[in-house]
């Protein structure tokens, strides 16, 4: 065992890594530690020692990095929602992009990556249309980082304006509510129609609380909310719904139908931004056949699907690809197709399409090797477009790809997540024929 004199030392802190933490060596050994910014000075407190690094917590700041700034939030440092509040936006996206090009580098064994485009949030704040509340003896809030403490708060300022302090409202929701909730789920659309799941972690009373009630508390445009249970899968499992199940959310030129058990993208700013750059990739050659993997609503299929000779989608949420066929009719498209399947059971679909355009947008897990060499061996491919939220996934399937003759192309940085370590990126790759 180690004393208290042996474990608190000076550190410099070097950089910022994935999993919001700062980097810094003590003796050649790597040290992690929370709520630091690079070049800061501190003393630290050796926390944990595992095989070849450490984790540590700031004991005192002798040195403040140019990098920060007072963080906005009265939560932040309590509530695990935020990471880098204290880091100036302009810097958290340049640290994004270099967390990027590392991992490239180091897993994905590209020598010089080439990331020609970094897109900021057009705001920094009040981007996030939806959340996932935690409910626990009266209080609403966020986990507390690496807990689950509910960290009691009044207002977030990542989530939409109309919604970003609904919590003292649902506190109030509680107290027409027999049983008490684990979580709620709220979504706010571009239209600013509300939608709320209520979930229950195991049994419940019956709810009988109305609409118009809800929407009387909560002082919002709630359309339609939910009684919920957790799902074993970790989705919550639809008891009753009440109102309408469904909004519409309205980017650039498409418009699309998105039900309260489906997903969509969560920066109202960005969400335009990152079409864009998906479906401009499908325009620079006439490719006949896109497909899209892990496509929910038909967010990118659609947009893609317009300069395509035809396209499809394959989504395991039947409730998202409800909303994909209907998103297709909505934005007058007959050369779509979708189907409802997991990609790991519809590879049948890919060998008998043989598409030669491929539109990938997989969970934070990355591909399953089974998927992306049935990918890599399809005869037409000529272009992937990989859309990633983990950058340490994102260039394992890079390097993968590399050994069956797909290489990179470049790769655009999209800050979907502003404040936080996670970062969106898109990857351009090519089947070198």
């Amino acid at each position: 065992m180690l004393g208290r004199q042996e474990r608190t030392f000076k550190l410099s802190i070097e950089k910022l890594v994935y999993g919001g933490k700062g980097l810094g060596r003590y003796n050649g050994r790597a040290v992690f530690v929370p709520m630091v910014a690079p070049n800061d000075v501190v003393i630290v407190e050796e926390t944990a020692r595992k095989s070849g690094y450490s984790e540590a917590k700031v004991v005192k700041l002798l040195n403040k990095s140019e990098f920060r700034t007072r963080p906005l939030c009265p939560y932040f440092g309590k509530c695990g929602g935020c990471d880098w509040q204290h880091v100036k936006y302009e810097h958290q996206v340049r640290f994004k992009r270099e967390i990027v090009e590392e991992n490239l580098q180091k897993i994905g064994k590209i020598r010089k990556p080439n990331i020609d485009e970094v897109v900021p949030s057009p705001s920094p704040w009040y981007y996030r249309n939806r959340a996932q509340l935690k409910v626990k003896s009266g209080r609403v809030g966020f986990f507390a980082k690496g807990t689950h403490n509910v960290i009691d708060i009044d207002r977030c300022y990542l989530l939409k304006k109309e919604i970003h302090d609904v919590m003292p409202k649902l506190k109030k929701l509680l107290k027409f509510l027999p049983t008490e909730p684990s979580d709620f789920h709220i979504y706010c659309s571009s239209k600013s129609e509300v939608l709320l799941k209520i979930v229950y972690p195991g049994k419940f009373k019956k709810v009988e609380i109305s609409l118009e009630n809800v929407r009387e508390i909560l002082e919002l445009n709630v359309v339609g909310f939910g009684i919920y249970k957790s799902g074993s899968d970790g989705y919550p499992e639809r008891i009753k719904f009440f109102g309408r199940d469904f909004t519409y959310e309205n980017v650039g030129k498409f418009k699309f139908r998105v039900s309260a058990d489906s997903f969509f993208q969560v920066n109202e700013f960005q969400v335009e931004n990152l079409i864009d750059r998906v479906s401009r990739a499908a325009m620079e050659y006439q490719y006949m056949l896109a497909g899209d993997l892990y496509c929910g609503v038909g967010t990118f299929t659609i947009p893609v699907g317009r300069y395509v000779h035809r396209a499809f989608g394959v989504e395991a949420n039947f409730s998202a690809i409800s909303d994909a066929l209907y998103n297709k009719d909505i934005n007058g498209l007959r050369n779509v197709t979708f189907y409802c399947k997991p990609t790991e059971e519809a590879l049948d679909i890919l060998r008998e399409y043989s598409p030669d355009f491929i539109v990938l947008d997989p969970p934070r897990s990355g591909l399953t090797q089974k998927v992306l060499k049935e990918i890599a061996n399809l005869p037409r491919l000529k272009k992937i477009v990989y859309v990633s939220c983990n950058p340490s996934t994102l260039a394992r399937d890079v390097a993968l790809f590399h050994q069956f003759g797909i290489n990179m192309e470049k790769a655009k940085v999209i800050d979907m997540f502003p404040q936080t370590y996670h970062v969106e990126t898109i990857a351009y790759l090519r089947k070198v024929r």
